[in-house]
């Protein structure tokens, strides 16, 4: 009775330890975007921008998750930091805003952008060797949709509000929030089926 009991505290702390993660995620995000609005701080700004995204899929999968759900929120944020990650190498590349265009910062970033992608997906598969096809729905629903999602939010809100492209950002934000919402609620539902085949 004791044991069951201390594996539920257990995991509801691990729940508030993923939710605090998720939080800063979001707040890391929301700072991000305004390094970039209101103080033109590239730079700093993505690092909070990956850390963000990374800390914000990563605290949901361990919420979610089915198995280790240390190993899930690292691995599923890992592929939200390389998706932020390929999106910070574009606009070195493109100077769609902010600093002059870097083709050589642009071309490592791409590269290890794609790079996490890869490890993330890898050892979020590992990590679930019982979960078939349900457990590889969840990596690319949760992991690679949902963090899709993320950045066109932030790429559609620096176009609304920097660029004043109302078009472009209208565009970018619904799709960003369709993203993240599906990718959020089919990830979780692919976990539920892990957690029912690995029983």
């Amino acid at each position: 009775m004791s044991v069951q009991l201390s594996d539920h505290s257990l995991t509801q702390k691990q729940a508030i330890t993923f939710a605090a993660f998720t939080i800063f995620g979001v707040a890391a995000l929301l700072l991000g975007l305004a390094l970039i609005i209101y103080t033109h701080y590239h730079e700093r700004a993505y690092v909070f921008l990956g850390l963000g995204a990374g800390s914000f899929i990563g605290g949901i999968a361990g919420i979610v998750g089915a198995g280790s759900k240390i190993k899930a929120a690292l691995s599923y944020g890992v592929i939200a930091l390389g998706v932020m990650g390929m999106i910070v190498g574009i606009n070195y590349l493109t100077n769609s805003y902010g600093p002059a265009p870097n083709q050589t910062r642009g071309d490592i970033v791409i590269a290890s952008g794609i790079v996490a992608i890869l490890v993330g997906i890898v050892e979020a598969l590992f990590a679930q060797p019982k979960g078939g096809m349900a457990a590889f729905s969840s990596v690319i629903m949760l992991g690679v949709i949902a963090s899709i999602g993320i950045v066109a939010l932030i790429v559609g809100t620096i176009y609304l509000v920097v660029l004043e492209h109302q078009g472009y950002a209208y565009l970018l934000l619904g799709a960003g929030a369709v993203c993240l919402l599906s990718g959020i609620t089919c990830g979780t539902f692919a976990q539920s089926r892990v957690r029912a085949t690995s029983r």
